[in-house]
């Protein structure tokens, strides 16, 4: 339920940005048609976009503590928003590659605390068996993104020649 709770407030976090972002291109239109050679009133309609763009990155990434998965891959968005995501780079395997480095990072920060025996609960202590199934995990995703980047690039290809 609480998990539930964190991907509509997650949903409705970007719901709500959207509509800024309409509402700011709408101000910023008006602006420049109203006002094309006030540079500083255009500076501050430009400043006022970006600062809504930065309360909507905040907001997500205090949603994110809560739900991950969302923050990285909306299941709000569209097919077409999240191909986008996927061309930059954001596949299921980045989550997998991000834990590793938090694994890495966690531990050589309190190396120290591991060599004199001091045991802190974070990612740096996970077992071998649960490496190894983050380990097993991964190359079962990089395998099915393999696939699927191939069926894209021959879908891609097939449509250059029509």
């Amino acid at each position: 339920m609480a998990k539930q709770l964190k991907h509509q407030q997650s949903q409705c976090c970007y719901h709500n940005w959207v509509a800024q972002q309409r509402l700011d291109l709408d101000e910023l239109l008006q602006a420049l048609n109203n006002y094309p050679t006030n540079l500083d009133y255009l500076h501050l309609m430009t400043k006022k976009a970006i600062d809504h763009f930065e309360n909507y990155r905040t907001a997500r990434s205090q949603l994110a503590k809560h739900d991950a998965p969302s923050f990285l891959a909306p299941s709000w968005g569209t097919t077409f928003e999240n191909s986008f995501l996927w061309i930059g780079g954001c596949r299921p395997s980045l989550i997998i590659r991000l834990v590793y480095a938090l694994c890495g990072s966690q531990l050589n920060a309190h190396l120290a605390e591991f060599l004199e025996g001091v045991r802190r609960g974070n990612l740096g202590e996970i077992s071998s068996s649960q490496l190894k199934s983050i380990d097993d995990l991964h190359a079962k995703t990089v395998k099915e993104e393999d696939k699927l980047a191939s069926r894209l690039a021959s879908l891609q290809e097939y449509n250059t020649t029509q």
